[in-house]
């Protein structure tokens, strides 16, 4: 009866687990097809605007090796403390090893040969002698013992010794590439800013601008609109998690930073449906609940944009980033690094543009997340 109910449970379990990846699949073929969608309402016109869609997504690629050069480059620094204190542990023990031996031979020597030829020699006291002999034969494989100890003490020094030069021949390799990755994200940066420039000295007049900031609006909540009718019959796996809905008023901000627009102020095409959040680039954005990634990519007057579905139709916007480190599909727990601070979308001030959407309609995040504190968040 164990042995069925065992059966039973991996069968739950290996349908499960095929029901997920069919889910992602299906997911992913849903917004691959949501994104061609948008692809074709954002024709990009100008040789600036391709450019500034070529070097946000290359900037993004750059900050997102960089992060995986520093964690693996994290991971050697760890591995390298760990081989060095088994080290010095195994020196340390060599060294003991070592004064046990020179101390049991020193008491060997001062005994001398001639005191164990004189008891073999004695035969009035043959008990006596015979407990003697076993002492000296226990003396000795101890000493042996003591031997094999510090030839495997030795031996795996030697091993670890290799670790670690390995290690830290590796090392040195990472910080190479990761100088080498810095320069590229810095060339990139530069670039971008040159591109912005350019960009907004083809903005003729305020009217020009406010035409381009409505269509960006309306292609985002187009954006919107795909997703929702994408992901509206994909559930969200809810395990232990509580729901978003009841989260209110506790949600952790995205980044710490300083409040520039609240929502509903004022802007130049209408009014905020969002926050933006003042913060140095690079500093890293992390999800604000539970959810799944169902959008990861750039968009015209937005950048490097990232949308997560929290389920009960809630969705989480974060844009103008410098880099995007999950993907379509991917699940995220409240807390997990999603993207980094940047300027990407023609941005001249470093930020985070942070809004929440329930049925496509802009909720107020003030009003979800924490108390803002002397206009500061996070």
């Amino acid at each position: 009866m164990l042995l069925g109910l065992m059966g039973w449970v991996l069968g739950v379990q290996a349908s499960e687990a095929s029901d997920k990846k069919q889910q992602l699949e299906q997911l992913r073929e849903r917004m691959l097809k949501v994104e061609k969608n948008i692809a074709s309402t954002q024709s990009l016109k100008t040789v600036e605007q391709k450019e500034l869609r070529k070097v946000d997504k290359s900037l993004s690629e750059s900050s997102r090796q960089l992060r995986q050069i520093k964690a693996l480059l994290l991971l050697k620094q760890k591995n390298v403390q760990r081989l060095r204190k088994q080290s010095l542990a195994l020196s340390k023990d060599i060294k003991q090893q070592k004064g046990f031996l020179a101390a049991q031979l020193k008491a060997a020597y001062l005994m001398g040969k001639q005191q164990r030829i004189k008891m073999l020699l004695n035969q009035q006291e043959p008990a006596r002698v015979n407990r003697m002999l076993q002492y000296y034969g226990y003396l000795n494989q101890v000493r042996l013992d003591n031997v094999r100890v510090l030839d495997k003490k030795i031996a795996d020094l030697a091993e670890v010794q290799l670790a670690l030069d390995l290690e830290l021949k590796e090392q040195a390799s990472m910080v190479t590439v990761k100088q080498h990755q810095q320069a590229s994200l810095q060339a990139s940066k530069e670039r971008q800013k040159t591109v912005v420039a350019n960009l907004s000295k083809n903005l003729l007049s305020s009217a020009s601008e406010l035409t381009v900031l409505k269509e960006n609006e309306k292609r985002l909540n187009h954006l919107l609109q795909n997703i929702y009718v994408a992901v509206n019959d994909i559930p969200i796996n809810k395990q232990k998690n509580k729901p978003f809905i009841k989260q209110k008023g506790q949600l952790q901000w995205p980044v710490k930073g300083t409040l520039l627009k609240k929502f509903g102020s004022v802007k130049k095409s209408g009014r905020y449906d969002g926050v933006l959040i003042k913060a140095n680039e690079g500093v890293e954005i992390k999800s604000i609940s539970y959810g799944r990634v169902v959008y990861a990519d750039w968009l015209r007057g937005y950048g490097l944009l990232i949308i997560i579905d929290h389920g009960a139709n809630y969705l989480s916007l974060y844009a103008f980033n410098e880099g995007l480190y999950k993907d379509v599909g991917d699940w995220v727990a409240a807390g997990d690094v999603i993207a980094s601070v940047g300027l990407s979308g023609g941005q001249k001030t470093p930020g985070l543009y942070f809004g929440i959407r329930k049925n496509g309609k802009p909720v107020n995040p003030t009003r979800w997340c924490r108390k803002v504190k002397n206009g500061r968040v996070g």
